[in-house]
């Protein structure tokens, strides 16, 4: 059985390690979009693919992505996007150019497979980013593969 005396040690030990622990988070500096770099993942989760002249652009959090066929509205993308707190307006299924970049320059922050990209191959067709050696195909729109949105901010 433990002592009162005991439980109040225990206490002060805690109460130094809370000190010291909070000590240690102050020295931290917030990631901003203004002092985040390439790969820094903000406050909400998304992900910097880029920032040049004022302008950044970021990929949304992995949490969100889905698995859909392509479409031209990817509505099961917004929703996710939705339920975790983003205003949906504000992203944008990305083209195959920004998902080749995102695998040239953050491919660990996706999964070993495909994605699609708002980018039509044809009527029946249209461009996935493949993030397990890269390249890109085109899918027919009726295959589900994962779909991940991002987005433009000023700075």
């Amino acid at each position: 059985m433990t002592t009162k005396t005991e439980l109040q040690n225990k206490i002060q030990e805690l109460e130094a390690e809370l000190v010291e622990f909070k000590s240690q988070l102050g020295s931290y500096e917030e990631i901003t979009i203004e002092n985040a770099s390439v790969g820094d993942t903000l406050e909400d989760g998304s992900i910097v693919l880029k920032k040049e002249n004022g302008l950044a652009l970021l990929v949304a959090p992995k949490s969100t992505e889905v698995k859909a066929t392509w479409s031209k509205e990817f509505p099961e993308v917004f929703q996710a996007l939705r339920d975790q707190g983003f205003t949906p307006s504000q992203w944008f299924v990305p083209t195959k150019e920004q998902l080749e970049l995102a695998y040239q320059n953050i491919p660990n922050e996706f999964s070993s497979t495909c994605y699609w990209s708002s980018t039509e191959g044809s009527a029946t067709t249209a461009c996935v980013q493949y993030f397990y050696y890269g390249g890109f195909f085109t899918y027919s729109k009726r295959t589900s593969t994962r779909v991940r949105a991002f987005r433009c901010v000023t700075y």
